[in-house]
């Protein structure tokens, strides 16, 4: 999986620590936790990439779940730390493991569409450079389901995405610049392209879609 993978990242002498916040960001599985993660810049020196490292349960969790993540920055090591509060307990996201990112219809609480554009490049580039077929393959499930993320933001009938499905100011600035991005039917085209998850059982089993899913 493209997010757990290892990086190496040059020595820092002394690698400045962002606290955890007390308000925990709402997350629909632990799989949606790290691709925040990857898609977020460094507080410190606004790059990355940040690699998130091991969950810690939080103690008097408000409903759900609530975990903690400390995250460390490839290019200059500091390290930023995280609460997030799932739907239910966590589940373990791993390199040969399926990725299950939303099973509901409700949109990232988290990531907007910009957001959810990118990590589907990222996902994209990243398959087509894997030699390893099966690798390739979760990719490309991994870039199919951040598109299917993407397409929760939009109202039925509407080509264009709502106000609300940018969450911040460059994500409003790339939209503005290049709206032809955007447009749902673009977005369905190249999702028509990806395999889906449930295509990829063992077996040529099958399970049930979560309504509306693609």
């Amino acid at each position: 999986m493209l997010l757990m993978r290892a990086t190496a990242v040059p020595a820092v002498v002394a690698p400045y620590t962002v606290p955890m916040s007390d308000v925990p960001l709402i997350a629909h599985s632990l799989a949606e936790v790290y691709l925040y993660i990857l898609a977020t810049p460094c507080g410190s020196c606004g790059r990355g990439p940040l690699r998130g490292g091991e969950v810690e349960p939080c103690d008097d969790p408000a409903e759900g779940m609530t975990i903690g993540i400390t995250a460390t920055c490839g290019s200059c090591q500091s390290v930023t730390r995280w609460k997030f509060q799932l739907s239910g307990p966590p589940q373990a996201v791993s390199a040969d493991q399926e990725l299950v990112v939303n099973s509901t219809n409700e949109p990232s609480r988290m990531l907007d569409i910009a957001q959810w554009l990118t990590l589907f490049r990222m996902m994209t580039e990243a398959a087509g450079k894997e030699l390893n077929k099966p690798a390739s393959r979760r990719l490309a499930i991994e870039a199919a389901q951040c598109l299917d993320e993407a397409l929760k933001f939009f109202e039925e009938d509407n080509d264009l995405p709502t106000k609300d499905a940018f969450f911040h100011h460059g994500s409003r600035e790339r939209f503005r610049d290049h709206p032809e991005q955007f447009s749902r039917q673009r977005l369905l085209h190249l999702r028509s392209k990806l395999p889906t998850r449930w295509s990829m059982r063992p077996n040529g089993g099958s399970e049930p879609r979560p309504e509306g899913s693609g």
